[in-house]
């Protein structure tokens, strides 16, 4: 077991002077203390480093197209706000007119209402002239009665 931890002591010694070698003592320093923050590794914390490098350069190339995307988004939401405003001032308007429609639609009916009344009244009126009908005296009072009525006389 001893033998191991030499070796792998022996490996981490090696690793150390090539890395030192190629990358130079003060990067190794930053490697060593990035490794004792993060609890790993210095090759995990190597790979770390890369992952955060292969992110960055992503959000570089990327960056400009997403905010590019991300104006037009918002472009496209304003957009619909307006449309969606506009709309709902439509219905507001359309509700007004069917309001409006069925007021008339309800003075249209009263008036047809009186007229056909009056008509009626008027055809009652007629037939109680006529001295032919047995019923002249009877719809010729009833007749008065209600024209008085419709007049507000009484």
């Amino acid at each position: 077991m001893s033998e191991r931890k030499g070796r792998s002591a022996l490996g981490s010694t090696r690793a150390k002077n090539v890395v030192h070698a190629r990358v130079g003592t003060e990067c190794w320093e930053v490697l060593e203390e990035l490794a004792k923050r993060q609890g790993v590794t210095h090759t995990q914390a190597l790979r770390n480093l890369l992952d955060d490098a292969k992110e960055r350069m992503a959000e570089e190339a990327f960056g400009p197209r997403l905010e590019s995307l991300a104006r037009t988004l918002l472009g496209v939401v304003e957009q619909q706000a307006r449309h969606a405003a506009r709309i709902e001032a439509l219905v507001a308007i359309l509700r007004k007119v069917e309001e409006g429609q069925a007021e008339r639609e309800s003075q249209i009916l009263q008036t047809l209402a009186g007229a056909v009344g009056l008509c009626q009244l008027t055809y009652a009126h007629l037939l109680g002239v006529v001295e032919s009908s047995p019923r002249a005296a009877d719809i010729t009072t009833s007749a008065q009665a209600k024209m008085r009525t419709l007049r507000g006389e009484g």
